[in-house]
């Protein structure tokens, strides 16, 4: 199994905000196998949501600084944006998203996660019909490119009317879209703030489970500090991966363990323009990474599984 960690985490740290900026910092943190994160490429004036090839440039840098430091792409993650209100934000969001999964193949990324998204005042029945529609918008370019769509559970701590939360809403959401591109990621710290037996959600999923995010809290909110870090029981987890024969990548979204001063939902009280210690540097950032990963290789190593 390959420990993977997102770009997302150094990405607040580059003025840049090309996708290609952050990877040159992750050769200081041990990982070698990143998860692409495209989640914030939607903002005025964007290469991804105006016309021309410039989004194509993000993605050429980004492969040649991972070449040059000998990294690879396992996995992506979608942009953020308006998934259901008609006009110019969701035509972003719709373009940006086809780009981007033009991206993976680009950078030979098997799968990337599209989140689905609330539809306010309706029905379980609502959430099902309008996200499995914004799906298929999709399902064409995935076919062409060869990349999986992968959904992803949620809580309702923060999203009430979200139905994506157990390894059951999971499967029946495939089986009701009958996309055949469209395979699941489980997030372990929405399971944990969801109070799910977390064994039992992977076993049903099943082979429809293509990737993970790994990622801790105290069970009340979405943290997304390293594991150890909180409340999930981990044994669960492996051994639900290992009796369910999971084949994919063990990929971390734990880079907040060290929170900048503005990250949801836990902000740094009274902080003021001037102030020294509001956000934690580069460097001990990388150096947080480089225990997550260190964490990684002992919680699979623990349970006889070989790291690639």
């Amino acid at each position: 199994m390959r420990l993977v960690s997102t770009t997302g985490d150094l990405a607040p740290y580059y003025a840049d905000r090309s996708v290609a900026a952050p990877v040159a910092g992750m050769r200081q943190t041990g990982f070698r196998h990143l998860d692409l994160s495209m989640y914030d490429i939607i903002y005025d004036g964007s290469p991804w949501i105006v016309p021309g090839d410039g989004w194509k440039k993000e993605i050429g840098d980004a492969a040649r600084i991972a070449a040059a430091d000998g990294l690879d792409f396992r996995q992506a993650h979608s942009p953020d944006g308006e998934h259901f209100k008609e006009g110019e934000s969701r035509d972003a969001l719709i373009r940006a998203t086809k780009r981007s999964i033009e991206a993976c193949a680009m950078l030979g990324i098997p799968h990337t996660v599209v989140h689905a998204c609330e539809v306010k005042g309706g029905t379980p029945e609502d959430f099902l019909r309008e996200n499995i529609e914004f799906y298929k918008l999709f399902a064409d370019d995935a076919e062409k490119f060869g990349v999986d769509l992968l959904i992803e559970n949620s809580a309702e701590a923060w999203n009430p009317e979200y139905y994506l939360r157990t390894g059951e809403e999971m499967l029946e959401f495939i089986h009701a879209a009958n996309i055949p591109r469209l395979h699941i990621c489980w997030d372990v710290g929405h399971g944990n703030v969801q109070g799910r037996n977390q064994y039992d959600d992977i076993l049903a999923m099943g082979d429809e489970l293509s990737a993970l995010h790994v990622q801790d809290n105290y069970g009340n909110e979405d943290s997304h500090v390293m594991p150890m870090g909180g409340t999930t029981n981990f044994d669960n987890v492996l051994r639900g991966l290992l009796d369910g024969g999971y084949r994919g990548d063990f990929t971390f979204e734990g880079g907040n363990t060290l929170r900048r001063s503005g990250v949801w939902p836990n902000y740094r009280r009274d902080v003021k323009e001037g102030d020294r210690l509001a956000d934690p540097p580069l460097y001990i950032q990388q150096k947080q990474l480089a225990v997550m990963y260190e964490i990684g290789r002992w919680m699979l190593e623990s349970y006889g599984v070989p790291i690639e």
